[in-house]
């Protein structure tokens, strides 16, 4: 994952992976942040009373560097790594997926919960749409309205927009751009006497 872009995916997804008697159910969903994968998780393991386990895993951070597993009671690295290994192989982030078994009489073993908390999480990514996004980074510029023009067609070219402006003495906008673009950007618009104050 570069730091400018990210994959995430665009909405939630599920897989249903059967291995002898015990059934898995993966939930597949877009986070923001930790809080709001607990809250998903939760709900989904509502849905699911009588389940034995809610396993997950999820990635956050435009590089992923932010990652948690969660095994719920199964034997330590079956459950939460396999799922977690899934995500990691499709270079997602901002990405949670969880996890519900439906004990079914059987023992699968390590190697077998291995097998199956990973091919129910790949159930649910191969069912996603996965997108591609941006990091942009915001500033508010100011200057006089001969430069204004120019500005806002090289806030445009590079992929940016103008989330707002105000026209008084001066020109105010407040722009984003893809990450990194500012630093490219700002020694010539000094020179135009063009002012940037990153956000």
């Amino acid at each position: 994952m570069s730091t400018g872009r990210f994959r995430t995916i665009a909405g939630t997804s599920e897989g249903i992976y059967r291995e002898l008697s015990s059934k898995f159910i993966a939930r597949a969903f877009p986070i923001a942040d930790e809080a709001e994968f607990r809250s998903i998780a939760d709900r989904f393991g509502n849905e699911h009373p009588s389940s034995r386990h809610v396993c997950y895993a999820w990635i956050l951070g435009e590089a992923g560097d932010h990652q948690r597993a969660n095994d719920d009671g199964e034997p330590s690295g079956t459950a939460g790594l396999p799922i977690l290994r899934r995500i990691r192989s499709l270079g997602l982030t901002y990405c949670g997926v969880a996890v519900v078994r439906y004990f079914g009489g059987t023992l699968l073993g390590k190697p077998g919960l291995i097998h199956a908390y990973g091919e129910s999480a790949r159930l649910a990514l191969d069912a996603a749409n996965i997108v591609e996004h941006v990091v942009m980074e915001r500033a508010v510029i100011e200057c006089g309205y001969d430069r204004f023009d120019g500005m806002k067609s090289e806030v445009l070219v590079h992929g940016g927009r103008i989330t707002e402006s105000v026209f008084a003495a001066r020109c105010t906008a407040t722009i984003e751009v893809p990450k990194g673009t500012l630093a490219e950007l700002l020694p010539k618009w000094t020179l135009l006497g063009i002012s940037a104050k990153p956000q």
